[in-house]
């Protein structure tokens, strides 16, 4: 379970930004999680839940998980969708595996590919 280390490195950086700005505790911390980022969020949210108690700033902390849509790029004349592609409604993992199944909505042609959405982001840490 990868979500495990994932978590100690976010809760890394939000105790040294919590450090930094004196807080007395950390209330909210809210991220994003690309669709193509790997992480089971079930999984991300246990280790969190399981992890901030370890810190005296993190005990009452909740997280918030964004998850944007998946993005797709067309080989053929570069538009951008964020329409499912054929076959990956329910995991949208498995389609930089195999884009080629999915067509264009607006030529038709091109092959689609993910654009991003591999990354992890911190977007708001909220302090007391």
């Amino acid at each position: 379970m990868h979500e495990l280390s994932l978590v100690q490195e976010l809760l890394g950086q939000v105790m040294a930004v919590a450090k930094e700005h004196n807080a007395k505790r950390v209330t909210r911390v809210s991220v994003e999680i690309g669709p193509f980022a790997g992480v089971v969020l079930d999984s991300f949210d246990f280790a969190f839940e399981a992890l901030k108690g370890e810190s005296v700033l993190l005990e009452g902390a909740s997280l918030h998980i964004e998850t944007p849509p998946a993005i797709y790029r067309c080989t053929h004349c570069g538009a951008t969708t964020q329409e499912s592609v054929e076959g990956f409604e329910e995991s949208p993992l498995s389609a930089r595996d195999f884009f080629q199944r999915g067509r264009c909505p607006k030529c038709n042609k091109g092959e689609l590919y993910p654009v991003g959405g591999d990354e992890i982001l911190l977007k708001q840490i909220e302090l007391e």
